[in-house]
């Protein structure tokens, strides 16, 4: 009888800790169960400069971004915002269907450090890694795009003309598999801008 007691007083702590386990994973997901709300980046505006001691045309450009909440809540969370900068340049022309000249994508990651509480914005392409104090100090940082280099000047000739294009594609995801398997029920979130045109005229 004794014996009996025993193990039943062994195994109440055990199934009330699975409870207690089960309880926290399903109160950290229910935060982020909603699904994501559609924001989609705004590019205000862009352009293409030469740079003449570099020879190179280089982007600049203001992207605007509005994270829901849910999303800024992924991101405080764990999960690791991933901007792609879209970039294409075309040649006209009349007869035929634009020919492609120059693609190129850019993309960055946007994470929280939870141990420094510092925002984490790190160029793909490069590796550079810079630190914010505020998600949004981050956001405005990652919108404001100068001197990316696009196209050598001598691949664009005077006597073509050329449109430019840029889009803004942005998503959601784990970066963690600990995370990924506590929040594998919830939608990951990802939204994109419209493309914005415009001529070059070298």
């Amino acid at each position: 009888m004794s014996n009996s007691n025993s193990v039943s007083r062994r195994r109440v702590p055990q199934f009330l800790r699975r409870g207690v386990l089960l309880l926290l994973c399903f109160l950290a997901t229910s935060a982020l169960s909603p699904a994501f709300a559609a924001s989609t980046p705004v590019i205000r505006s862009a352009s293409l400069g030469l740079d003449a001691s570099k020879e190179v045309y280089e982007l600049t450009a203001k992207v605007e971004f509005s994270l829901p909440e849910e999303a800024r809540k992924g991101i405080e969370a764990g999960l690791a915002l991933r901007v792609v900068y879209k970039i294409e340049l075309s040649r006209v022309r009349s007869y035929w269907p634009d020919a492609t000249v120059a693609e190129l994508e850019q993309a960055y990651e946007l994470s929280y450090h939870a141990l420094s509480q510092r925002y984490l914005l790190r160029n793909l392409n490069t590796g550079e890694q810079q630190d914010f104090g505020s998600l949004q100090a981050a956001l405005e940082q990652l919108g404001d795009v100068r001197g990316l280099p696009v196209i050598d000047a001598d691949l664009v000739t005077g006597e073509s003309r050329y449109e430019v294009y840029l889009r803004a594609v942005a998503d959601l995801s784990t970066t963690s598999a600990a995370l990924k398997w506590l929040l594998f029920w919830t939608d990951d979130w990802s939204a994109s801008s419209e493309w914005f045109k415009w001529p070059l005229r070298p």
